[in-house]
C-alpha cells in the first residue's frame, strides 16, 4: 500500500523487496492533484467529495510530519497506493496497479522498469521511454493526449486488480485485466458528480514493441450507475473461459448538498463470457459494502 513491496517465502522471511521509492519517481504529483479527496482509500472522508489537492497542499503534507495513507509526494507518503502485485513467472517480474500513479507498472527482479501504462502526463526520463503507445487492432498508433485517446481506447484511472491472464499470454504478448475505477479520469474532476463512471477492462501488451491494444470493456455504457470510487475487481476465470467483475461501491446515493454519500453501495456482480459485451449473469447487492469478491466452489473448499 506504501511504497516498499516484500517477497516473503512459507516461513515469512523477507526475500526480496522493491523499493518504488527508488525504482519509480515518488515525486510525480500530477494524478494527485486531480484525485476526489472524498474517495482516497483508507482516509475516505465523503465531505471532501469533489475537492483535489492543491499544488500549495501538497506542499503543505510535504513539510507535514504526517506519513502512511495520507496522500502525499515523497518516500514514506502515500504517492504510490499499490493496492495489487501480480507475479510473471515468464520474466521474473512483478506487476502492480499503483492507484495514486493511476498507472500499471512491470518491474523486473533487477528493479528496472520493463513498461508503464497508463497516461505520460508528469513520467520523465528515463520512466517515459518506458509508456506503452495506445494501438489499435492492425496495429496503428492510436492519437494520444495526456488525457485521453481517439476513439474507445483509455488508460486506467485509479485502477484496481492489474493481472496477468496467464493462460492467453505467451513470450513477449501479454493479456491484462484491470478495474479502471475512473476517479481522475483525463486528468481532472468533471463538472457534475454524475458524469463519473468506471470500466472493466482487458489490455493485449505487445512487450518487445511497447504497444497496447484495449480488446475489451465494460462499464462506460453504464454511466454512474456502475461507478466504484475505490476498490472492485476484474478477474479472468480460466476454468471457465470468462472475466468476472465485481463494481464494488457501485450505486450509493450521493447527496450534493452536503458532498456525502446517504446510503450504502448497491454493487454488481457480473460474470461476461470471453469476449461478449452483456454479462451473462449479473447480480446487485443492495446496502452492502466490500472491497473485492471472488467465486469459490462450495464443494471443494468443504472436500479439499
Amino acid at each position: 500500500m506504501r511504497d516498499v513491496i516484500a517477497e516473503v517465502d512459507q516461513n515469512g522471511v523477507v526475500v526480496d523487496e522493491w523499493r518504488l521509492f527508488d525504482i519509480l519517481d515518488p515525486y510525480r504529483d500530477v494524478i494527485m492533484k486531480t484525485l476526489d479527496q472524498g474517495a482516497v482509500c483508507l482516509n475516505i472522508d465523503a465531505s471532501q467529495s469533489g475537492h483535489t489537492l492543491s499544488e500549495e497542499d501538497l506542499a503543505a503534507l510535504d513539510s507535514s510530519d504526517k506519513f502512511g495513507d495520507i496522500v502525499g509526494s515523497g518516500a514514506g507518503r502515500n504517492w504510490a497506493h499499490v493496492n495489487s502485485v501480480d507475479y510473471d513467472s515468464e520474466d521474473d517480474s512483478i506487476i502492480i496497479s499503483s492507484r495514486h500513479q493511476s498507472a500499471i507498472i512491470k518491474i523486473g527482479r533487477d528493479k528496472k522498469v520493463k513498461w508503464i501504462l497508463g497516461t505520460p502526463a508528469g513520467w520523465k526520463a528515463p520512466f517515459n521511454a518506458a509508456i506503452l503507445t495506445p494501438v489499435d487492432s492492425k496495429g496503428q498508433k492510436i492519437a494520444c493526449q495526456d488525457s485521453g485517446c481517439e476513439g474507445d481506447f483509455d488508460w486506467t484511472w485509479t485502477q484496481h486488480t492489474a493481472f496477468k491472464i496467464d493462460s492467453k499470454s505467451k513470450g513477449d504478448i501479454l493479456y491484462l485485466s484491470a478495474f479502471d475505477n475512473g476517479d481522475g479520469r483525463g486528468l481532472e474532476q468533471p463538472a457534475m458528480q454524475s458524469m463519473k463512471y468506471s470500466r472493466s477492462v482487458i489490455y493485449k501488451i505487445d512487450q518487445k514493441n511497447k504497444t497496447v491494444q484495449q480488446i475489451w470493456q465494460y462499464g462506460k455504457e453504464r454511466g454512474n450507475e456502475w461507478f466504484s470510487p475505490v476498490t472492485s475487481i476484474t478477474e479472468y476465470q480460466t476454468d471457465k473461459n470468462s472475466v468476472f467483475v465485481y463494481s464494488a461501491t457501485a450505486g450509493g446515493a450521493f447527496d450534493l448538498s452536503v458532498g456525502a454519500f446517504t446510503s450504502l453501495p448497491n454493487p454488481y456482480l457480473e460474470e461476461f463470457k470471453w469476449g461478449e459485451k452483456e454479462p451473462a449473469v449479473e447480480m446487485q447487492i443492495h446496502g452492502a459494502r466490500g472491497y473485492q469478491a471472488m467465486p469459490f466452489s462450495l464443494t471443494k473448499a468443504l472436500t479439499e
